[in-house]
């Protein structure tokens, strides 16, 4: 892939590969905290206002704004108060040659925004149920694979062309249970209070339970974990923060419990995870 410091030449039959995905909390640290992936690409839309670094490039960030950091390219930011982000991490499988696409590093998607965002949540919800190991599993990675790929390409012809896009309502198959989730999107470092939640919904805790099962494949305890697991493993990976804050941060506080709950759901201990992330395990 061709890159310089505004854009990347992108392989148009590339099959991109997620390797990590979800909504990720950032405070407002100041710049000296650095992150670099050595081998994967990470995509953001940002949900705050600040500066952001790639490599040396300064880029002025408000909400919405898309970013794609290549691999090896260190990023830091400056933001105004803290937010959350969208996130993923993926890597380009073969072709990598051929006809290729110019996507932008930094773009302001204006009337683009909302299409962008749900377009990223519905890969990231693929990506998680991949994750999920039932039947469907395999042919979820797959899809969010393509999705992937799909958004790359759009990206490179709304950030090209200007073009105005037709954004469809989307549909409500169970408006609840989708605001469950996202509170749990939002609030799972915090501790879960199922009787509350339940109470919102005005239904019984087990009804609650088991329709979020139905729809999610886990629990509601389990999905809180993956989410906080998910945060850490990213963590662990784009930063060289100490294994007991990353615990701190992700909502799993007891270092005890952090490297049990990871080992349980990841097959491996956090600091292995770190290893592998950087190439040396």
């Amino acid at each position: 892939m061709a890159i310089s410091t505004q854009s990347l030449r992108w392989p148009r039959q590339a099959m991109p590969v997620l390797r990590r995905g979800g909504r990720f909390p950032m405070v407002a640290h100041n710049p000296g905290v650095v992150y670099v992936t050595p081998a994967a690409l990470v995509l953001h839309v940002h949900d705050y206002t600040g500066r952001m670094w790639l490599g040396q490039r300064p880029v002025r960030l408000q909400p919405g704004d898309f970013t794609l950091t290549p691999a090896l390219l260190p990023s830091h930011y400056d933001l105004d108060a803290p937010g959350f982000h969208l996130c993923v991490h993926f890597e380009a499988a073969a072709p990598a040659d051929g006809e290729t696409i110019r996507v932008p590093l930094h773009w302001r998607p204006g009337p683009h925004t909302r299409a962008l965002g749900e377009r990223l949540q519905e890969i990231i919800h693929l990506f998680r149920l991949g994750e999920g190991g039932g039947s469907e599993a395999g042919l979820a990675r797959h899809a969010a694979n393509h999705a992937l790929q799909s958004l790359l390409l759009w990206i490179g012809v709304m950030a090209g062309s200007g073009r105005r896009l037709t954004v469809t309502a989307p549909t409500r198959v169970d408006g609840a249970l989708e605001a469950v989730r996202r509170h749990l999107d939002e609030h799972y470092r915090e501790v879960l209070d199922v009787p509350a939640l339940a109470r919102e919904m005005g239904v019984s805790q087990n009804y609650l339970a088991r329709k979020f099962r139905a729809q999610h494949g886990m629990t509601l305890l389990r999905y809180v974990l993956g989410r906080r697991v998910e945060l850490a493993r990213h963590l662990l990976a784009a930063t060289r923060m100490p294994l007991k804050a990353i615990a701190i941060e992700a909502g799993l506080g007891n270092p005890q419990y952090f490297h049990r709950q990871f080992r349980a759901i990841v097959g491996h201990s956090p600091s292995v995870e770190r290893e592998l992330a950087a190439g040396t395990a």
